[in-house]
């Protein structure tokens, strides 16, 4: 999958066919490697992070007032959808062979680790 295509515009007029950078609008041909830009990709890119990671634990009813570490939170759901992919069959490309009682163990493994953060 591609992401955005590039918002800048040739000589002729036409629309940059090429894909901008991640969190950018412009590909690095029309200014996405300049410093300022890959700052601002960066920025737009911590914001939807963040934003996907308050959705996440509002979603989950925790109560982040206790001190609960983003970071877990977003490795946990990597982790589960990870696993979640291999079992439902929907990553062919994954060579590892994962059982229930393997999610099961991780499960375990990061509620220990969630547990520990608080």
């Amino acid at each position: 999958m591609r992401g955005p295509q590039c918002t800048a515009h040739r000589k002729s007029g036409a629309q940059c066919r090429a894909t901008a950078i991640k969190g950018g609008t412009v590909c690095v041909v029309h200014g996405g490697a300049a410093p300022q830009v890959i700052r601002k990709a960066a920025e737009r890119l911590k914001e939807a992070r963040d934003l996907a990671l308050a959705r996440l634990t509002e979603r989950l009813g925790v109560d982040t007032s206790v001190g609960v570490e983003s970071k877990i939170l977003l490795d946990a759901c990597v982790k589960l959808t990870e696993l979640t992919e291999t079992l439902e069959g929907r990553v062919s490309n994954r060579t590892e062979v994962i059982t229930p009682d393997a999610v099961e163990a991780e499960i375990r493994r990061l509620e220990a680790q969630f547990a520990a953060s608080e």
